[in-house]
């Protein structure tokens, strides 16, 4: 069975009767393809040549990678086929060199972790909310004078509106600006 090469960075001027001569100086050839565009007939700069033996490829590989061809090194390597891994026998060494390696899962990856925020008048049943309570209720103002939503502030929903109501009433009094900006 004969060992198929990938040679790429070859310039465009190269023919296939000039790639076929180089090559069996290491060994004899099958075949010789140079990729060409389909519209202009150019050649992109790659080929691919299969070689009668394992060996001869080898020797070519050897001799002939990074040889310098117009002005550019062309690189020989071992044909890996379309899907990148290795092909051994054609079609059904494709399913047979490649492995099923299975992902481990995905854990799910805590970037901020969050604080548990406690209702204060849940823990202390003797604090009331109060409109003349400024030091308190400025902690439930963002930088703009806005009223923090409950899930920044912790609070039961009874609570918020009761914390909202005496924000407007401080402020409205003027004990608490409406923005501080």
């Amino acid at each position: 069975m004969g060992k198929k090469l990938f040679i790429s960075n070859l310039d465009f001027e190269v023919t296939n009767d000039q790639l076929r001569e180089m090559f069996q100086e290491t060994g004899p050839t099958v075949s010789v393809v140079i990729a060409t565009d389909r519209e202009t007939k150019r050649s992109k700069g790659f080929a691919f040549i299969e070689m009668e033996s394992e060996a001869d490829a080898q020797k070519a590989i050897e001799g002939l990678n990074n040889k310098v061809i117009n002005g550019r090194p062309m690189k020989v390597v071992e044909d890996r086929g379309k899907g990148g891994g290795s092909r051994e026998g054609g079609a059904e060494g494709r399913s047979e060199g490649r492995k099923y390696e299975p992902l481990p899962p995905i854990q799910r990856m805590q970037l901020f972790k969050r604080r548990k925020k406690l209702d204060p008048f849940i823990q202390d049943p003797n604090r009331t909310i109060d409109y003349k309570d400024v030091a308190l209720l400025s902690r439930f103002l963002s930088e703009r004078g806005r009223i923090l939503s409950r899930r920044l502030t912790g609070l039961t929903a009874y609570n918020q509106r009761k914390v909202a109501k005496a924000i407007k009433r401080a402020q409205n009094l003027g004990l608490i600006p409406f923005s501080s900006v």
